[in-house]
């Protein structure tokens, strides 16, 4: 062989050993919709709108972000939200909050021209992915025009996540926001929901 038919066989064999894993995405499970009402806001009732979730910067990133120890933490280069995690945390509180209260039109997004009757605020303070998923949130919500909560809540939730696998992690994820979905939906529905 001559040293011009060499090369160009080294570099294919070079980049075939050089190729990454393929990426892997996961996403969140929502409660399944009443057709036609909820979420999207098919409702005639009141309109709910959720404010952009917060969540802590350690783990506001595309790949996932597990807990190994007290004090340690891996980041998944190839396991991946489908989405910022920020807005896929909002998205699901939109769709399960859409499937709890059909009545209510509940937005994610402002939409011009359409205003809402209550403001869903989370914040939150802690989201630790292991082979325990710990959630600490704090949240409230908002009456129309109004800058300050009546009532601020608190949600400290646990799920087991199996072995911790990024394959584990959402399904407790899913599970973890539905419960907080659950909650805030109580006090949307409530006495004070009127208001």
């Amino acid at each position: 062989m001559n040293g011009r038919a060499v090369l160009p066989l080294a570099l294919v064999l070079v980049g075939c050993l050089g190729s990454s894993p393929a990426a892997r995405f996961y996403t969140l499970s929502t409660l399944p919709s009443h057709e036609g009402q909820g979420g999207a806001g098919g409702g005639s009732g009141r309109r709910v709108r959720v404010a952009p979730v917060t969540v802590p910067e350690g783990v506001d990133r595309p790949q996932m972000v597990r807990r190994t120890g007290e004090n340690s933490v891996v980041v998944d280069e190839y396991d991946r939200w489908v989405e910022p995690l920020d807005a896929l945390l909002r998205n699901t509180l939109v769709l399960d909050l859409g499937a709890l209260l059909p009545e209510a039109q509940v937005l994610g997004d402002a939409i011009p021209g359409l205003a809402a009757d209550r403001t869903v605020v989370v914040a939150m303070n802690r989201l630790d992915l292991s082979s325990q998923l710990v959630m600490d949130a704090v949240w409230f919500v908002l009456p129309a025009g109004g800058d300050q909560p009546e009532r601020t809540h608190r949600t400290r939730l646990t799920e087991p996540a199996g072995a911790g696998a990024p394959a584990d992690l959402a399904p407790a994820l899913s599970r973890a926001m539905e419960k907080l979905s659950r909650e805030i939906a109580a006090e949307l529905a409530g006495p004070d929901a009127a208001r």
